[in-house]
Order: structure tokens, then C-alpha cells, then sequence
């Protein structure tokens, strides 16, 4: 039987009633959005709620309330509880004026026609001043609906003095990898028990599964749909799928802690950061992590594109976080919503949201990135961090269900756990690797019904 998450399951309800509901103008909300003293109010929601990050946001937004002369409220709300509050506040009409969001809460935005298009700040700012890829993943019949703020790339980070120490070299292709994983298996005090693992494999069913089998598929040149059409293909090429399916399964028996059969983001960066594995997939966060938590560590890591089975990465896997302005409150509202968008996107305060987590945001903008790239957060990783922006840069770094630009199956994506049941089921053995993907496949052309009907 497949494993449940059964908080999930509220979750997916509530967006299979949200995701097939009709696009339409956002009604103007009742509630007052100026202050007791006259002043126009913008209120901003924000997924992040990291301290470091929050701290950054607050200090930026405060800053604009006094240039602008206006009132600006900021509140952060997780992930785990956005769709649910994003339905609740469309239906109610109390939809925030600006949201600072991850791309599938873009889409879905966009899907329920709430966004202003933002092709004009773009333009404003410099459209050649963005990564391609960023604006790419922010476009649907070829307008932009959020500007990119910073991107995320997903790589393998290693240690690079257990590389040195076993004179290990960075694998290129699968046969190359799976064999770096398995001598990093380390007994360090020989007692016959691994004291540190390989590789590991991650399949917690909120999202982590997903984002560990997508970045082999990219790797392999597979993707959801099409880059092209838009056309879905996942269901054209299971035999492929299948097998980096088996390949994923192999390197979790051979080189991951059994336990990570149920890890999520933290368990595996606090692994690597702890000293507990020797590699793993990961956005860049792991740089943070030590910082804060191992300094010692910092010196250690570095990273490089996951392989494909036969040699380099075809593509890569990743996303963004973006700003966006909801069409409601009248005209007025809305422009002073984008001019406030717009002055966020000095260089300067780019780089600086980028910079509160290091190496895990890059900042979408290029004169953003020269600042960026001097900071000393970020000095001891300049080799990590040119690999890292120039496959930013490439128009072959997607986001799952993505591929051809904004599309709410991401949102659907991330709001199922059909992934991470099927995977959790294979490391279990209580599905096959052609019963899962054939599984996850099914799903997959379930949601783009249910999106499509």
C-alpha cells in the first residue's frame, strides 16, 4: 500500500477546488487599506520566514514607506499554510496588494486571474538587466506575471577534503557517481557500523522526493513537458523514467542512510553540515547552515552538476522567488503597488535580499550579481558560484512542470505527494520501479485535467 501523509490530503483538497475554479478579476476587498493618518497602506505577504531573510525584507520595505510616504505591512506566511490562506483571501476579497512568493504560487495567481501583468516594470528596469531563464519560468503566452527577485539551483555539495582525502575526483556520468558514493561510505572508527554515508537519498512525501528524482531526470535530458509546445511527454519515455528510477533506488540501498527514506530539506543539510554524509543534492543552503552552525565545515564544501547517465548534466534543476501585484483596490492602488515593486530592484537591495542566504539565493538581475559575487559571505565559493550562474543563465534550468514557462502543474506538483508515495513505496518494496512511474504518470495526466478539463 501506498504511504499517506495525511495532512497533505487537506491540502490537495483544497487545491483540486482551487485549481479547476474560473480565472476572474479579484473583487475590490472591504477592508480599509489606509491608516488612521491618510496614508495609502500596502500590505505584502512573504513566503520566507527565515530570520535572516525577514530581517532583510523588513529593513527594505521599511526603508520604501518612508520614500514613499506610505504604510506598509508585512506578513510572513509559510508555505505549508499559503494555498489554503490564498483561497480564503480570494474568496473574502483581502488578497494582499504585493506577494513575494515562490513560482507556483505565481501560477497559480496567474491561473486565477489576480496578477498584474508586469511586462512594464520589466521593461522599466531593463529586460536584458534579468536572466532569460528567471523571466521564462515567469511568462504564459508570453507575458511576465512576476519579477524574478533571486533563483535557485540545485547541485550535488560535497566534501572536498574527504574528496581529497580518498583522492576521489568529481564523478562524470552515473557508473562514475554511484562508485564516489560507495567508497564515501566510511566507517571512521572501524567498528563496522557506516559513520558516514555516501549519497543520500531523501523521499520525505511533502515535496523532497520530488525535488530528488527531477534533477536525474533534467539530468538525462527528461522533462514534464516539452520545452517547446508545452506537450506533455513525461508519459513518452517510462522506460528512461524507470530506470533513473532504479538507479535512485540503487545509490539509497548502496550509499544513503535508511532513515532518509522520510528526510526532509533539514535532515539532509544538517547531515552534510554535521558531518554525517559526505554529498548530497542540495540548493546552497548547506553554505548557511555551516556558517551558522559548523563553521569548520565552510572550508570543506563545494559543489558541481549532478551527471547524466553518459556524461554532463543535459539540464538542470531549480527555481525562483518573484514579486507580484494583485489587480485589485483600483488603479491608483495598483500603480503605487508596482512603483513600490519597481524600487525594490536597486542593485544594491537585490543583492542584499540574495545575500541573506547565501548561496542558496542568486540574485536575478546581472548588476545585481556583480555586487553579489564580492561579498565575503560568499568569497571562499567564486569557482561554486560561476558554475553555479552560468547554468542559472542557461535556458536549460527548469522547474518541474515548468519547462515551457509558468503552468500550474507545478502548483499541483507541490501540493501532491503522489511522488514521494510512489518513491517511499519502490525503497520499501511494496511497488517496482515501472509500477511507480507508470503510478506517478497516471497522476501526473490527472492533474493536467483537472487544470484543463
Amino acid at each position: 500500500m501506498l504511504k499517506k501523509v495525511a495532512a497533505i490530503v487537506i491540502v490537495l483538497a483544497v487545491m483540486l477546488t482551487i485549481l479547476v475554479g474560473c480565472p476572474g478579476k479579484t473583487e475590490e476587498p472591504d477592508t480599509d487599506k489606509s491608516n488612521q493618518t491618510g496614508k495609502e497602506k500596502l500590505v505584502i505577504w512573504t513566503n520566507l520566514t527565515a530570520e535572516a531573510q525577514i530581517t532583510v525584507l523588513t529593513k527594505q520595505f521599511n526603508e520604501l514607506s518612508s520614500e514613499m510616504g506610505v504604510e506598509v505591512e508585512i506578513n510572513p506566511v509559510p508555505l505549508t499554510d499559503l494555498y489554503s490562506k490564498m483561497a480564503t483571501a480570494k474568496e473574502s476579497g483581502t488578497l494582499p496588494d504585493i506577494m513575494h512568493t515562490a513560482e507556483a504560487s505565481v501560477a497559480y495567481l496567474e491561473g486565477q486571474g489576480v496578477l498584474e501583468c508586469m511586462d512594464d516594470i520589466i521593461n522599466e528596469l531593463g529586460r536584458d538587466d534579468f536572466m532569460e531563464s528567471a523571466l521564462n519560468m515567469n511568462t504564459v503566452d508570453g507575458k511576465v506575471w512576476g519579477v524574478p527577485d533571486w533563483v535557485m539551483h540545485t547541485s550535488v555539495w560535497y566534501r572536498k577534503d574527504l574528496f581529497a582525502k580518498y583522492g576521489l575526483n568529481v564523478p562524470q556520468n552515473w557508473e562514475e557517481f554511484a562508485a564516489v558514493a560507495s567508497a564515501l561510505n566510511i566507517d571512521t572508527n572501524e567498528d563496522g557500523e557506516i559513520d558516514i554515508y555516501g549519497f543520500p537519498v531523501p523521499m520525505d512525501a511533502v515535496l523532497v522526493a520530488t525535488q530528488t528524482y527531477y534533477p536525474f531526470l533534467y539530468a538525462n535530458g527528461l522533462t514534464t513537458l516539452d520545452p517547446s509546445t508545452g506537450e506533455y511527454v513525461f508519459g513518452d519515455n517510462i522506460e528512461e523514467e524507470v530506470e533513473i528510477m532504479e538507479y535512485i533506488m540503487d545509490l539509497f540501498k548502496a550509499s544513503s542512510p535508511p532513515a532518509s527514506i522520510s528526510w526532509t530539506w533539514s535532515d539532509y543539510r544538517n547531515a552534510l553540515v554535521e558531518g554525517n554524509v559526505a554529498m548530497t543534492l542540495d540548493m546552497g543552503a548547506v553554505v548557511g547552515l555551516a556558517q551558522t552552525n559548523n563553521p569548520d565545515m565552510v572550508v570543506n564544501l563545494g559543489c558541481f552538476d549532478l551527471p547524466g547517465k553518459d556524461g554532463p548534466a543535459k539540464a538542470t534543476f531549480g527555481g525562483t522567488y518573484n514579486f507580484v501585484v494583485i489587480n485589485q483596490g483600483g488603479d491608483a492602488k495598483v500603480a503605487l503597488a508596482k512603483e513600490f515593486v519597481k524600487k525594490l530592484y536597486v542593485p544594491e537591495r537585490t543583492a542584499e535580499r540574495a545575500l541573506s542566504r547565501p548561496m542558496f539565493a542568486f540574485p536575478s538581475q546581472n548588476s545585481a550579481f556583480a555586487i553579489y559575487k564580492d561579498d565575503v559571505s560568499v568569497q571562499p565559493f567564486q569557482t561554486e558560484m560561476t558554475t553555479i550562474y552560468n547554468s542559472l543563465r542557461d535556458l536549460t534550468w527548469y522547474a518541474y512542470g515548468m519547462e515551457s514557462g509558468l503552468n500550474q502543474l507545478n502548483t499541483s506538483m507541490q501540493a501532491t505527494t503522489f511522488f514521494g508515495e510512489a518513491m517511499q513505496s519502490v525503497a520499501l518494496n511494496q511497488m517496482t520501479s515501472q509500477e511507480a512511474v507508470e503510478y506517478i504518470d497516471q497522476k501526473l495526466q490527472e492533474q493536467i485535467q483537472l487544470i484543463n478539463p
